[in-house]
Protein backbone atom coordinates (compact mmCIF):
# COMPACT_ATOMS: atom_id res chain seq x y z
CA UNK A 1 0.00 0.00 0.00
CA UNK A 2 1.48 3.37 -0.94
CA UNK A 3 2.44 5.90 2.08
CA UNK A 4 2.94 9.75 1.68
CA UNK A 5 4.28 11.59 4.67
CA UNK A 6 5.07 15.14 4.49
CA UNK A 7 6.05 17.57 7.28
CA UNK A 8 6.54 21.32 7.50
CA UNK A 9 7.95 23.92 9.29
CA UNK A 10 7.23 27.31 9.48
CA UNK A 11 8.34 30.85 9.54
CA UNK A 12 5.80 33.16 10.66
CA UNK A 13 2.67 32.02 8.47
CA UNK A 14 5.30 30.79 5.78
CA UNK A 15 6.38 27.52 5.18
CA UNK A 16 9.90 27.38 4.94
CA UNK A 17 11.17 23.77 4.79
CA UNK A 18 9.44 20.13 4.56
CA UNK A 19 10.34 16.72 4.36
CA UNK A 20 8.41 14.24 2.39
CA UNK A 21 8.55 10.54 2.97
CA UNK A 22 6.80 8.53 0.33
CA UNK A 23 5.76 5.11 -1.38
CA UNK A 24 3.93 6.77 -3.95
CA UNK A 25 5.59 7.44 -7.86
CA UNK A 26 2.83 9.78 -8.40
CA UNK A 27 4.01 12.69 -10.51
CA UNK A 28 3.65 16.30 -8.36
CA UNK A 29 3.90 19.56 -10.83
CA UNK A 30 5.89 22.65 -9.32
CA UNK A 31 5.95 26.31 -10.26
CA UNK A 32 7.33 27.59 -6.66
CA UNK A 33 7.61 31.61 -6.14
CA UNK A 34 10.94 31.18 -4.72
CA UNK A 35 14.17 28.85 -5.45
CA UNK A 36 14.53 25.63 -3.81
CA UNK A 37 16.92 23.63 -2.42
CA UNK A 38 16.61 20.04 -2.33
CA UNK A 39 18.47 17.25 -0.65
CA UNK A 40 17.86 13.17 -1.47
CA UNK A 41 18.41 11.38 1.43
CA UNK A 42 16.80 7.71 0.81
CA UNK A 43 15.87 7.07 -3.48
CA UNK A 44 15.91 9.79 -6.21
CA UNK A 45 14.13 12.61 -6.99
CA UNK A 46 13.33 12.99 -10.59
CA UNK A 47 12.68 16.42 -12.57
CA UNK A 48 10.92 16.95 -15.82
CA UNK A 49 11.76 20.43 -17.18
CA UNK A 50 11.59 21.74 -20.98
CA UNK A 51 10.95 18.11 -21.62
CA UNK A 52 14.76 17.60 -19.94
CA UNK A 53 14.62 14.69 -17.33
CA UNK A 54 16.95 15.95 -14.78
CA UNK A 55 18.20 13.36 -11.52
CA UNK A 56 19.01 14.14 -7.77
CA UNK A 57 20.32 11.35 -6.21
CA UNK A 58 20.65 9.51 -3.06
CA UNK A 59 22.76 11.80 -0.66
CA UNK A 60 22.50 14.91 -3.13
CA UNK A 61 21.73 18.33 -3.52
CA UNK A 62 20.27 20.35 -6.11
CA UNK A 63 18.55 23.77 -6.57
CA UNK A 64 15.66 24.61 -8.83
CA UNK A 65 15.03 27.96 -9.69
CA UNK A 66 11.69 29.99 -8.70
CA UNK A 67 9.02 29.88 -11.35
CA UNK A 68 10.10 26.37 -13.06
CA UNK A 69 7.61 24.45 -14.49
CA UNK A 70 9.04 20.99 -13.19
CA UNK A 71 7.08 17.64 -12.86
CA UNK A 72 8.65 15.89 -10.18
CA UNK A 73 8.66 11.89 -9.08
CA UNK A 74 10.58 10.32 -6.88
CA UNK A 75 12.10 6.48 -7.37
CA UNK A 76 14.19 3.72 -5.35
CA UNK A 77 15.80 0.77 -5.44
CA UNK A 78 14.05 -2.19 -4.37
CA UNK A 79 16.39 -2.72 -0.97
CA UNK A 80 15.02 0.76 0.09
CA UNK A 81 11.51 0.67 -0.78
CA UNK A 82 10.69 4.21 -0.37
CA UNK A 83 12.08 8.00 -1.00
CA UNK A 84 13.00 10.62 1.33
CA UNK A 85 13.19 13.70 0.71
CA UNK A 86 13.86 17.45 2.09
CA UNK A 87 13.19 20.64 0.19
CA UNK A 88 14.52 24.73 2.00
CA UNK A 89 12.99 27.73 0.73
CA UNK A 90 15.78 30.32 -0.75
CA UNK A 91 13.70 33.28 -0.74
CA UNK A 92 14.29 36.42 -3.15
CA UNK A 93 13.97 38.75 -0.18
CA UNK A 94 16.57 37.00 1.47
CA UNK A 95 19.01 36.10 -1.40
CA UNK A 96 18.69 40.06 -1.85
CA UNK A 97 19.64 40.82 1.68
CA UNK A 98 22.59 37.91 2.19
CA UNK A 99 24.48 38.90 -1.12
CA UNK A 100 26.16 41.53 0.34
CA UNK A 101 27.32 40.11 2.82
CA UNK A 102 29.23 37.23 0.73
CA UNK A 103 32.61 37.74 -0.55
CA UNK A 104 33.79 36.80 -3.81
CA UNK A 105 37.04 36.52 -5.16
CA UNK A 106 36.09 36.76 -8.79
CA UNK A 107 33.81 38.31 -11.22
CA UNK A 108 30.60 36.41 -10.99
CA UNK A 109 28.54 35.60 -14.15
CA UNK A 110 24.98 35.47 -14.21
CA UNK A 111 23.68 32.03 -14.51
CA UNK A 112 19.86 31.33 -16.24
CA UNK A 113 20.06 27.70 -15.62
CA UNK A 114 16.75 26.39 -13.83
CA UNK A 115 18.41 23.37 -12.11
CA UNK A 116 21.65 23.26 -10.60
CA UNK A 117 23.45 20.52 -9.90
CA UNK A 118 25.09 20.92 -6.16
CA UNK A 119 28.39 19.46 -5.30
CA UNK A 120 28.32 17.40 -2.02
CA UNK A 121 30.63 18.89 0.78
CA UNK A 122 30.90 18.92 4.59
CA UNK A 123 29.51 21.72 5.69
CA UNK A 124 25.97 21.46 3.12
CA UNK A 125 25.79 17.77 5.13
CA UNK A 126 26.25 19.64 8.64
CA UNK A 127 23.66 22.50 7.32
CA UNK A 128 20.93 20.07 5.83
CA UNK A 129 21.53 17.74 9.46
CA UNK A 130 20.42 20.62 11.35
CA UNK A 131 17.83 21.46 8.68
CA UNK A 132 16.52 17.72 9.13
CA UNK A 133 16.43 17.77 12.73
CA UNK A 134 13.75 21.27 12.68
CA UNK A 135 12.01 19.07 10.64
CA UNK A 136 11.73 15.77 12.05
CA UNK A 137 10.84 17.48 15.07
CA UNK A 138 7.88 19.62 14.08
CA UNK A 139 9.61 22.63 15.29
CA UNK A 140 8.87 26.45 13.92
CA UNK A 141 11.79 28.16 13.22
CA UNK A 142 11.76 31.91 14.34
CA UNK A 143 13.07 34.66 11.48
CA UNK A 144 15.83 35.24 13.36
CA UNK A 145 16.97 31.44 12.97
CA UNK A 146 15.76 31.06 9.72
CA UNK A 147 18.00 34.34 8.38
CA UNK A 148 21.05 32.43 10.03
CA UNK A 149 20.38 28.91 8.54
CA UNK A 150 19.44 30.98 4.93
CA UNK A 151 22.87 32.68 5.04
CA UNK A 152 24.42 29.40 6.23
CA UNK A 153 22.64 27.49 2.88
CA UNK A 154 24.01 30.68 0.24
CA UNK A 155 27.83 30.22 1.99
CA UNK A 156 27.54 26.18 1.92
CA UNK A 157 26.13 26.27 -1.63
CA UNK A 158 28.69 28.89 -2.88
CA UNK A 159 31.48 27.09 -1.58
CA UNK A 160 31.11 24.13 -3.09
CA UNK A 161 30.30 25.51 -6.63
CA UNK A 162 30.99 29.59 -6.71
CA UNK A 163 29.36 29.28 -10.17
CA UNK A 164 26.33 29.24 -7.94
CA UNK A 165 26.36 32.69 -6.92
CA UNK A 166 25.82 33.61 -10.43
CA UNK A 167 22.25 31.92 -10.57
CA UNK A 168 21.33 33.32 -7.14
CA UNK A 169 22.46 36.79 -8.22
CA UNK A 170 20.01 36.10 -11.48
CA UNK A 171 17.81 34.28 -9.49
CA UNK A 172 17.03 37.34 -6.73
CA UNK A 173 15.66 39.63 -9.07
CA UNK A 174 12.00 40.60 -9.36
CA UNK A 175 9.92 39.05 -12.17
CA UNK A 176 5.96 38.35 -12.61
CA UNK A 177 5.02 34.67 -12.32
CA UNK A 178 2.29 32.93 -14.82
CA UNK A 179 -0.89 33.65 -12.97
CA UNK A 180 -2.88 30.71 -14.17
CA UNK A 181 0.77 28.44 -13.13
CA UNK A 182 0.44 30.08 -9.62
CA UNK A 183 -2.73 29.75 -8.92
CA UNK A 184 -3.10 26.39 -9.96
CA UNK A 185 -0.43 25.64 -7.75
CA UNK A 186 -1.07 27.19 -4.91
CA UNK A 187 -4.98 26.97 -4.83
CA UNK A 188 -5.08 24.69 -1.66
CA UNK A 189 -2.80 26.57 0.85
CA UNK A 190 -4.65 29.39 2.81
CA UNK A 191 -1.93 31.85 1.52
CA UNK A 192 -3.40 35.72 1.99
CA UNK A 193 -3.78 37.35 -1.33
CA UNK A 194 -1.04 40.00 0.04
CA UNK A 195 1.42 36.93 0.04
CA UNK A 196 -0.13 35.58 -2.97
CA UNK A 197 0.72 39.29 -4.72
CA UNK A 198 4.19 39.87 -3.66
CA UNK A 199 5.16 35.97 -4.63
CA UNK A 200 3.79 36.78 -8.31
CA UNK A 201 5.94 39.83 -8.71
CA UNK A 202 2.63 42.66 -7.83
CA UNK A 203 1.58 45.01 -6.05
CA UNK A 204 -1.78 43.91 -4.48
CA UNK A 205 -3.86 46.10 -6.68
CA UNK A 206 -1.86 44.83 -9.83
CA UNK A 207 -2.70 41.29 -8.98
CA UNK A 208 -6.18 41.46 -8.62
CA UNK A 209 -6.67 43.39 -11.81
CA UNK A 210 -4.85 40.89 -13.52
CA UNK A 211 -6.57 38.14 -12.01
CA UNK A 212 -9.92 39.49 -13.36
CA UNK A 213 -8.39 39.92 -16.70
CA UNK A 214 -7.24 36.36 -16.93
CA UNK A 215 -10.20 34.17 -14.80
CA UNK A 216 -13.30 37.15 -15.30
CA UNK A 217 -14.18 36.47 -11.48
CA UNK A 218 -12.63 37.83 -7.81
CA UNK A 219 -9.70 35.09 -6.31
CA UNK A 220 -11.79 34.69 -3.89
CA UNK A 221 -14.69 32.94 -5.87
CA UNK A 222 -12.18 31.16 -8.27
CA UNK A 223 -10.21 29.74 -5.17
CA UNK A 224 -13.31 28.29 -3.65
CA UNK A 225 -14.86 26.75 -6.79
CA UNK A 226 -11.22 25.28 -7.88
CA UNK A 227 -11.62 23.64 -4.10
CA UNK A 228 -14.88 22.39 -5.13
CA UNK A 229 -13.72 20.74 -7.66
CA UNK A 230 -10.94 19.24 -6.62
CA UNK A 231 -12.55 17.85 -3.53
CA UNK A 232 -15.29 16.00 -6.17
CA UNK A 233 -12.35 14.71 -7.97
CA UNK A 234 -11.02 13.50 -5.11
CA UNK A 235 -14.42 11.31 -3.88
CA UNK A 236 -14.31 10.28 -7.52
CA UNK A 237 -10.52 9.38 -8.19
CA UNK A 238 -9.31 8.28 -4.63
CA UNK A 239 -13.08 7.11 -3.00
CA UNK A 240 -12.26 10.02 -0.29
CA UNK A 241 -15.18 10.43 1.94
CA UNK A 242 -16.15 13.94 2.72
CA UNK A 243 -14.84 13.95 6.27
CA UNK A 244 -11.72 13.49 4.70
CA UNK A 245 -11.51 15.36 1.44
CA UNK A 246 -12.50 19.03 3.11
CA UNK A 247 -9.06 19.23 4.79
CA UNK A 248 -7.18 18.05 1.64
CA UNK A 249 -8.67 20.36 -0.56
CA UNK A 250 -7.88 23.57 1.27
CA UNK A 251 -11.13 23.70 4.12
CA UNK A 252 -10.51 24.36 8.20
CA UNK A 253 -13.86 23.50 8.31
CA UNK A 254 -16.36 20.36 7.46
CA UNK A 255 -19.93 22.48 7.98
CA UNK A 256 -18.60 25.57 5.67
CA UNK A 257 -17.55 22.76 2.97
CA UNK A 258 -20.70 20.94 2.99
CA UNK A 259 -22.58 24.13 2.52
CA UNK A 260 -20.27 25.22 -0.23
CA UNK A 261 -20.54 22.01 -2.34
CA UNK A 262 -24.07 22.05 -1.77
CA UNK A 263 -24.07 25.68 -3.05
CA UNK A 264 -21.74 24.78 -6.37
CA UNK A 265 -23.28 21.52 -7.31
CA UNK A 266 -26.76 21.42 -6.06
CA UNK A 267 -26.48 18.32 -3.63
CA UNK A 268 -24.42 17.73 -0.49
CA UNK A 269 -20.95 15.94 -0.25
CA UNK A 270 -22.11 12.90 1.55
CA UNK A 271 -24.81 12.54 -1.30
CA UNK A 272 -22.61 12.48 -3.63
CA UNK A 273 -20.23 10.11 -2.49
CA UNK A 274 -23.13 8.16 -2.25
CA UNK A 275 -23.30 8.21 -5.98
CA UNK A 276 -20.08 7.59 -7.19
CA UNK A 277 -18.93 5.21 -4.13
Amino acid sequence: MEQHTVKFIQCGEVQIAASCETSSKEMKEMYYPHSVLFYTQVGQINATIDQELFTIPKNSFAVIRKFTDASLFKTWSEQEGYAKTYAFALTNEFIRKAFPQIEFSKEIAAVNSRFIAIPTTKNLEILMDSIISYVDHGEDLDPHLVELKTLEALHALISADISIAGAFKEYSLTERADMEKLMNHNFLYNIPLEDLAKSSGRSLSTFNRDFRTIFNETPHKWIKKKRLSHAKALMVTKNMRPSEVYQASGFEDLAHFSRSFKQQFKQTPSDFFKQVS
